[in-house]
């Protein structure tokens, strides 16, 4: 990248996106549209939706109709669809944990990339790092091209720790404990900054917590499950005690979900974060950010050292429907959205994708700063789970940390509650024998 600056960059990208959408057509009939189904968190969507679908249309004169729902709704309506057979989806965007269910309906996507590497040998599917294709392969099927790999990372404004006297990163939980008092001044800006409403963020945004304190959820293969042993507690008390203890985080944060927890660091509402490593994008942007330029990066603490720092991996991938009429045209949007130059794109928009070539691009590292630390968090990083059962289990695990996080019980008495009822569930399902 040397010699470039950022708009002969971002040009040269927009340039290339333009290029590599036009497409050599298929046998099949040309729709109208394609749709595509994914959950409606906007921010790091924004290339897809705003750049690389309007160039596919350009090019080949298909709209693609993207049905955005919450996270829940998402979910919802893909099992009701996929299930019934129907052709009225061509695309979806699905996370790690819907693969077991969302397999039987899925093109396989080994094929997919046969296909489009066939057509377009500069696709390249040796740039995609391997945690991207083993968190999205289940029984050896790869359900969905890798799109956006996240891992939680600490986001912090440097200049306020500094000047507390943190000249780095809080490397354990007493440290950022200490860290997030002193830099807290309500009620124009708080230490911490949560996703505190019970529903999809719960989970996401505390369990690298739980896991830098040693804690594990299940073992799907054996039923065993790990939530109660007293080490997940650890990491969920300090978590629920910054905000009913320490008083350190914003009130309203109580309501707060994946948008709100930007908008809250755009609005200078907090000083530190624990969120998904992609967001220091948006967190940074002078076009939408009041504090712009402030954040710096770093994986979580660990409870006692900072080698015990663990985060959750997690990601999104782009899949075709085995019912779809259209997977021909399909494949030349993944081909477009999923390619080197469409990645490199997303990042502006907010994206951590798979590529080794964005996440690793100099310019890119420079510019947004997060990259070296998502990939440091990656490296010991837990995945979740891809089994159906996970979904159950899931939603009683948020029972449990909103109960802790309102003070209504202690994380060990909550997370005993929840982890009976998984095991309720995980006989239902027959994993779980005795």
């Amino acid at each position: 990248m040397a010699g470039f600056n950022r708009r002969q960059l971002l040009q040269g990208s927009a340039a290339g996106l333009l290029a590599a959408s036009t497409s050599k057509g298929w046998t099949q009939n040309k729709p109208e549209k394609l749709v595509l189904v994914c959950e409606n968190s906007i921010p790091w969507k924004r290339t897809l939706l705003y750049e690389i679908a309007p160039a596919f249309e350009k090019s080949n004169g298909i709209k693609i109709e993207f049905a955005m729902f919450p996270v829940d709704a998402w979910r919802a309506r893909l099992k009701a669809e996929l299930s019934a057979g129907s052709t009225g989806i061509d695309l979806a965007m699905l996370s790690v944990q819907m693969s077991e269910w969302m397999a039987p309906h899925l093109l396989d996507s080994n094929e997919v990339v046969q296909k489009i590497s066939t057509r377009d040998p500069a696709f390249d599917w040796k740039d995609f790092l391997a945690g991207g294709v083993q968190a999205g392969t289940f029984n050896g099927k790869l359900v969905g091209i890798p799109y956006r790999l996240t891992a939680q990372i600490v986001m912090y404004q440097k200049a306020l720790l500094e000047q507390a006297g943190f000249a780095q990163a809080p490397g354990t939980f007493e440290e950022f404990r200490k860290a997030a008092l002193a830099v807290n001044s309500p009620p124009t800006r708080y230490g911490f900054g949560l996703m505190g409403k019970q529903g999809p963020a719960t989970f996401t945004n505390v369990v690298a917590w739980m896991f830098s304190a040693g804690g594990r959820l299940f073992d799907v293969k054996t039923g065993e499950v790990f939530l109660d042993d007293g080490k997940a507690a650890v990491g969920l008390q300090f978590y629920a005690d910054l905000f009913q203890k320490d008083k350190v985080v914003p009130p309203e944060a109580m309501t707060w979900e994946f948008d709100d927890i930007i908008a809250g660091a755009q609005k200078d509402r907090y000083a530190m974060s624990a969120t998904f490593s992609s967001y220091g994008t948006i967190f940074n942007d002078p076009k939408v950010s009041q504090t712009a330029g402030k954040w710096a990066f770093s994986p979580l603490p660990g409870a006692t050292s900072k080698a015990q720092s663990r985060t959750l991996v997690d990601g999104q991938f782009m899949a075709i429907s085995k019912y779809s009429k259209n997977q021909g045209w399909a494949m030349d949007f993944v081909r477009l959205a999923c390619g080197k130059q469409g990645m490199l794109r997303s990042m502006e928009g907010g994206n951590s994708p798979p590529r080794a070539s964005s996440l690793r691009d100099p310019e890119m590292v420079a510019r947004y700063g997060w990259p070296n630390a998502a990939a440091a968090a990656i490296e010991t990083g837990i995945p979740i789970s891809q089994y159906a059962v996970w979904d159950g289990l899931e939603i009683a695990l948020r029972t449990g940390v909103s109960e802790t996080l309102l003070g209504q019980k202690t994380a060990k008495v909550a997370l005993e509650g929840v982890a009976n009822e998984w095991r309720r569930n995980l006989r239902r399902a027959g994993i779980l024998k005795s």
